[in-house]
């Protein structure tokens, strides 16, 4: 009988061994926890009411993997969609953190081992402008809104490491693994976080004063930004302003109220650096801005998104069919990112854990990064779907089709998100070995406080996992023929290691028990 129960174990962790952490799902469930602040600052959305902008709070929801143990977790923060209008009054099939793509995103990146935070943003600009200057008023107000977004995703950031610095790093997150996940109107945040990195990039654009308006008044006054740093503070939201009233009232036609700002510093001291961009639909405001060394870029598009161009073209607002600006869709950013070199890193994964790899380079031109998402023209985001009440006519309200293309999305992210984040996923090879072949010796079984491993070849990582498949315990890095793994704290009982090496990985048992 214990032989049989061995041997079922042991099938068990086999199973557990391909579902790994980080590459597909070995949580069970994910804890989730609403509304926790993590700023605030001025929106723009009141001023059509009061006249006056009005501070409000920046919260997120929060999921973390649940029964989870590992003290440095990488995170994701998730943008949700939503025009930059809040939700209903955006017309829109969602708008919130608690949009049920984003939940169903969240979740399962938590269940893979990720600490994810949906964040919210401010909204607000004026759509509907029109008349001989409505374009402008449109792209004025929409490129003020999207570096809102800019400025409070890099706040979010810094949140998280102020807190892993001050705090004790109560969620647990490891600062050095980030990615900015952007949905639909989220995806023009995380696209632009990535690569617009210095205010003056606002006025270097492939369109000569594609963001900047004509004052009328004399030259060097006669052209204006669309953003104004020192009533926008900086492009980091770590300034607040500096606003010269006399100037920009004359310049403006009093536009911006005397003593009023759209910025605050939240968390300054500390960098907003990530480490991957992912864009689920969405666009980049101008292509001039990406440049050698940005973070790596996964891009999933409908090339036949009616609203947001899948190449270089004009943006159309969804609820009104106007047009806005220029933009460039996924197929020209990994046109240009693959130019520049930035997704390299995303060469030479393993057909075995990139099961949607060959589908998307049978569409996508050769450029790792890039998956073109196939649909009927008139639905530019398959992955949502709607369960609030009373939605707009023509929005999902089937789960089922939508978590199809999660699923797709998902297993393509896994792998590649490995790579750019330095993850112990563990495929260098993914072919299980004998441990003769690298004589591979590991003992005492059991073991009291500390289980030592010896090898005639260099072991690379060594990954922990209880009897139900969750790690415990990560050495990543090891590079050395010997290597002792310390009990620190695990109960006593039954334990697996996968002992990875260059030919591949070992599996072996360890047991802890007490002399």
């Amino acid at each position: 009988m214990k032989k049989l129960t061995l041997l079922l174990l042991l099938c068990a962790f086999v199973g557990q061994i391909q579902a790994q952490r980080y590459i597909s799902e070995v949580f069970s469930s994910a804890t989730k926890t609403t509304n926790v602040p993590y700023g605030t600052n001025f929106t723009a959305l009141t001023l059509a009411v009061t006249g006056h902008t009005a501070r409000q709070p920046l919260v997120m929801n929060l999921y973390q993997p649940e029964g989870d143990v590992e003290t440095a977790r990488p995170l994701v923060i998730y943008l949700h969609t939503g025009n930059f209008l809040p939700y209903p009054q955006n017309g829109s099939c969602g708008g919130t953190i608690n949009d049920a793509a984003a939940d169903e995103f969240a979740k399962r990146l938590a269940r893979m081992g990720y600490v994810v935070a949906v964040a919210d943003y401010r909204t607000g600009w004026n759509p509907i402008a029109s008349g001989p200057t409505g374009e402008l008023t449109r792209r004025a107000t929409l490129i003020n809104a999207a570096y809102r977004g800019v400025q409070d995703v890099r706040s979010c950031i810094r949140y998280f490491k102020k807190t892993a610095a001050l705090g004790g790093n109560p969620f647990r997150v490891d600062t050095s693994k980030i990615v900015v996940w952007g949905q639909g109107t989220g995806g023009y945040i995380s696209l632009a976080a990535n690569s617009l990195d210095k205010y003056s990039e606002i006025l270097f654009t492939s369109i000569p004063r594609k963001f900047q308006l004509p004052t009328g008044l004399p030259a060097p006054n006669d052209w204006l930004p669309m953003v104004l740093e020192a009533y926008n503070g900086n492009i980091y939201g770590t300034s607040g302003p500096h606003v010269s009233d006399a100037f920009y009232n004359q310049a403006t036609g009093g536009a911006y109220p005397v003593g009023d700002t759209l910025a605050v510093p939240n968390h300054p001291g500390y960098t907003s650096n990530f480490q991957l961009c992912v864009h689920t639909g969405g666009a980049l405001g101008d292509s001039l801005w990406l440049e050698k060394g940005d973070a790596p870029i996964i891009s999933y598009q409908v090339p036949a998104d009616p609203f947001a161009p899948y190449g270089t073209d004009i943006l159309i607002v969804p609820t009104t069919n106007e047009p806005v600006v220029e933009v460039s869709g996924a197929d020209d950013v990994q046109s240009i990112v693959a130019r520049l070199g930035n997704n390299a890193i995303f060469n030479g994964i393993p057909a075995s854990v990139d099961p949607y790899g060959a589908v998307a380079n049978s569409r996508n031109a050769g450029r790792n990064g890039l998956f073109p998402l196939p649909q009927a023209p008139t639905n530019s985001a398959p992955w949502e779907w709607t369960t609030y009440s009373n939605p707009p006519s023509g929005c999902n309200t089937d789960p089922v089709p939508a978590q199809l293309y999660i699923d797709t999305i998902i297993k393509y992210y896994a792998p590649r998100a490995c790579l750019a984040l330095g993850l112990p996923c563990g495929f260098v090879d993914t072919k299980e070995i004998n441990s003769i072949e690298v004589g591979l010796d590991v003992a005492p079984v059991p073991a009291a406080e500390a289980v030592n491993f010896k090898a005639q070849e260099p072991i690379k990582s060594i990954l922990v996992f209880d009897i139900n498949g969750r790690i415990v315990r990560t050495f990543n890095e090891i590079n050395a023929n010997n290597f002792s793994i310390q009990r620190n704290g695990l109960a006593n009982g039954m334990y697996f290691a996968q002992v990875l090496f260059d030919k591949g990985f070992v599996k072996r048992k360890l047991v802890f028990a007490n002399n």
